[in-house]
């Protein structure tokens, strides 16, 4: 056999495995600090709390001169908590309460999209709620939703994400997942 062609070879396959991974985690940095209106989609920026001498628990995000708290996701300008234990919507909506932040309002459809593939096919609650004297479905900051619910009952008053790619009316008294928004520092 050429041990030659084959150390060639496999030299050649780790410089572009780690050549893309470097394009992979510093491309959306590079577009992300340019005014030409484009937005990074994904979090792929983020750095692992290893890397550094930081102790203050936050991680450089894909934005330079941003940062999430760890366990926090970065996407477009926000930070994303999700859970993984579950409590009723009450107990999330304090939970983020102490985090500084509040329930998810998934008000645009790349937000939508992307907690959707994040939450995969686990339910989280979000920061929608009935309100059965006005008729209308709010998000946790007052503003009127204008979407479609799925799974609508008398009693189910409050909203998850997840599992069936649908926003989905549930008992705010079942225990779920939730997902807690906020800016980053």
């Amino acid at each position: 056999m050429n041990w030659h062609m084959i150390i060639s070879a496999l030299i050649v396959v780790v410089l572009k495995s780690v050549g893309m991974t470097l394009f992979l985690l510093y491309f959306p940095q590079i577009l992300s600090t340019s005014n030409d209106g484009f937005n990074s989609t994904s979090s792929y920026g983020t750095v692992p709390r290893s890397f550094g001498n930081s102790n203050n628990g936050l991680i450089p995000t894909s934005r330079y001169g941003t940062v999430c708290p760890k366990d926090w996701d970065f996407h477009q300008r926000r930070c994303f908590f999700l859970s993984t234990s579950e409590l009723s919507w009450n107990k999330s909506r304090d939970d983020c309460v102490t985090k500084g932040s509040t329930l998810a309002i998934v008000n645009t459809p790349e937000k939508l999209e992307y907690l959707q593939h994040i939450a995969d096919v686990e339910k989280y609650f979000i920061g929608l709620t009935y309100h059965s004297v006005e008729k209308k479905w709010r998000w946790i900051n007052n503003s009127v939703f204008s979407g479609n619910i799925t799974h609508q009952s008398q009693n189910f008053n409050c909203a998850t994400i997840g599992l069936t790619k649908t926003f989905d009316a549930a008992l705010c008294d079942i225990s779920y997942r939730w997902i807690c928004e906020k800016n980053p520092e």
